[in-house]
């Protein structure tokens, strides 16, 4: 073989080689692509679940809170019902004072840490009535008061994270009724008596 027979055929085998590595780097690029693409997808469904199960801790965290915190309503309840009806004595008996103020500041306390948490009370006295935010337990028939306003409270309704965790129950407002036909023949006999007796 002659050394350009020689030449001719290193340069093929070179050639060939040279597109057997073009075509391998071709297929290891199209690889390092799709892996680049795998790992970014990865990385964006970890994060995704990341944020999820934050989100979710923090819902189950809420609840857990809101549940508790609904537990000790009536507590609050009964020690502010302790504190209103112990009122009196307190201003009659000197050595009782000192305790009632007491237990007042702990009700005092225990209101701010609430608070803190995210509990507030809900104002309904004079407010329309809505049954979203109140339970009505009394109509009282009124003729100061617009129909369905909120009167007073009977006991007090709670948001908790601007969200209700306890209605009011309140008592409402309604229009006076209006005298039926028996009433005003009722009413209207009477006058008639009356009148038939004065003029006796």
């Amino acid at each position: 073989m002659t050394e350009e027979n020689k030449g001719k055929a290193i340069y093929r085998k070179l050639r060939a080689r040279l597109k057997e590595l073009k075509e391998n780097g071709d297929f290891y690029q199209r690889m390092a692509n799709e892996n680049f693409d795998k790992y970014l997808r990865a990385m964006a469904d970890w994060d995704n679940y990341r944020k999820r199960t934050a989100k979710e801790y923090l819902e189950k965290e809420g609840d857990a809170n809101r549940n508790l915190v609904a537990k000790i309503l009536p507590v609050l309840d009964n020690l502010d019902r302790a504190l209103s009806s112990s009122r009196e004595l307190c201003e009659r008996d000197e050595s009782f004072r000192s305790f009632y103020q007491g237990v007042q500041m702990i009700d005092q306390q225990i209101h701010k840490i609430l608070e803190a948490e995210g509990l507030s009370v809900l104002k309904s006295e004079g407010q329309p009535f809505d049954p979203n935010r109140h339970e009505a337990v009394l109509t009282v028939e009124s003729r100061e008061h617009l129909p369905d306003t909120v009167l007073n409270e009977v006991e007090k309704g709670f948001l908790f994270k601007d969200k209700i965790l306890r209605p009011a129950r309140v008592t409402v407002s309604k229009p006076p009724a209006e005298p039926g036909p028996k009433e005003e023949e009722r009413s209207g006999g009477q006058n008639n008596e009356q009148q038939t007796n004065d003029q006796i």
